[in-house]
């Protein structure tokens, strides 16, 4: 049997980019991927990453794409077309059989190569918010264009979650269903857990661990909080990067309705952190607008920590209907109902343990990996 050479795309992957949602998803891969079958695989990484790629995939061949950084043309147009003449070059003639490209949203990765090429969708958020502004609209314009043709030269779509299945073939009906692959994400958790509290641990909180943006809905879980507050003696650990959002609409709320006191505002965490605070959390809350996947709440649930989630869009797929849901995402008083009802009511650890059990089995990288190499080999 002829064993398939596979090309992974990495040029993504910059080195302030290594902590990325998009840069795991491929890592998580790679490691998972047996020593034995490695020699079938050829990495295309971006210069600035020669050192990275060298330390850490030793068992890996690899190309270098030179045109990713900015300063090949400071004006956008020049360097889309010279990323798109040196890609094609570099792919067309790196021996490979496959191009395996999991990142979207690069303009230099929609054009057609003489390789098969399978790739990821992770989500359309892009082209499923309403665009108001004229620029939006141009923006949400290109958008779908590029996806269409993003899929279209794809021998295999992988969608990351049924939902997001759905969402292809609503927005792309002409894309047949036998295309598209569901492949799920993997969860990995880090094995040790270490305290990021300076000082000493509260000892009752709510976690909430998500960007800090309106569609991840956090002003809605603060608004149910500010209901419940005095019938409570707990914090909220919130765990996600500063943005202008938090400061300008979130920090406001706080301080108008001051909750300083009760809140524990937590950024750039290790992995070791994050797993010290899901196992140590009364409860986990994901109050989201929008989720392709969601891992936050799976990983809490492999904790064997109680999570309440909205119905969000991939949410009840992903999670398989094994938590507690509160709906709609933005009704405060459902929210707080079922923050209250849970506290009174956990589930049990026998409960608790049975979901972590489920994950863990379901979202492991060795089944992503299996679920990968089928699809190689039979592309």
């Amino acid at each position: 049997i002829h064993m398939k050479r596979i090309l992974i795309d990495m040029t993504h992957i910059t080195p302030d980019k290594l902590y990325a949602s998009l840069s795991i998803y491929i890592f998580r891969i790679l490691d998972a991927i047996p020593v034995t079958e490695r020699k079938n695989f050829v990495l295309l990484v971006p210069s600035e990453l020669e050192d990275f790629t060298q330390q850490r995939y030793p068992d890996y061949s690899y190309i270098l794409f030179p045109a990713s950084r900015k300063h090949v043309s400071n004006n956008k147009l020049i360097r889309i077309t010279r990323q798109i003449q040196v890609y094609k070059k570099i792919v067309n003639s790196s021996n490979c059989d496959i191009l395996f490209i999991a990142n979207d949203l690069y303009p230099y990765t929609y054009i057609k190569t003489s390789l098969k090429k399978i790739v990821v969708i992770h989500d359309l958020k892009v082209i499923k918010e309403n665009p108001r502004s004229l620029v939006e609209k141009i923006t949400r314009f290109a958008n779908f264009h590029f996806y269409r043709n993003f899929m279209k030269h794809a021998e295999i779509i992988v969608a990351i979650s049924n939902y997001t299945k759905q969402d292809i073939l609503e927005l792309y009906p002409t894309i047949q269903p036998s295309k598209i692959k569901v492949i799920y994400n993997s969860v990995l958790l880090a094995k040790d857990s270490t305290s990021p509290f300076r000082t000493s641990v509260p000892p009752n909180y709510l976690l909430y661990v998500n960007t800090l943006q309106p569609h991840k809905n956090i002003i809605t879980l603060l608004k149910a909080f500010n209901l419940i507050k005095e019938k409570i003696d707990h914090q909220i650990v919130i765990v996600g990067k500063e943005t202008p959002y938090w400061k300008e609409k979130v920090v406001p709320y706080i301080q108008e309705n001051q909750l300083e006191q009760r809140i524990i505002h937590l950024q750039n965490l290790s992995e070791e952190d994050l797993k010290y605070l899901y196992e140590h959390a009364q409860l986990f809350i994901s109050p989201s607008l929008r989720e392709g996947f969601g891992y936050t709440p799976i990983e809490a649930a492999i904790c064997k920590c109680p999570v309440i989630c909205s119905t969000c869009e991939a949410l009840p797929d992903t999670t398989q209907n094994k938590l507690i849901y509160y709906h709609p995402p933005q009704d405060t008083k459902a929210l707080g109902d079922a923050i209250m009802h849970t506290l009174q009511n956990p589930p049990s650890a026998r409960q608790l343990n049975q979901i972590s059990a489920d994950y863990t089995n379901t979202y492991s990288c060795s089944k992503q990996v299996q679920d990968f190499m089928f699809l190689f080999q039979n592309c």
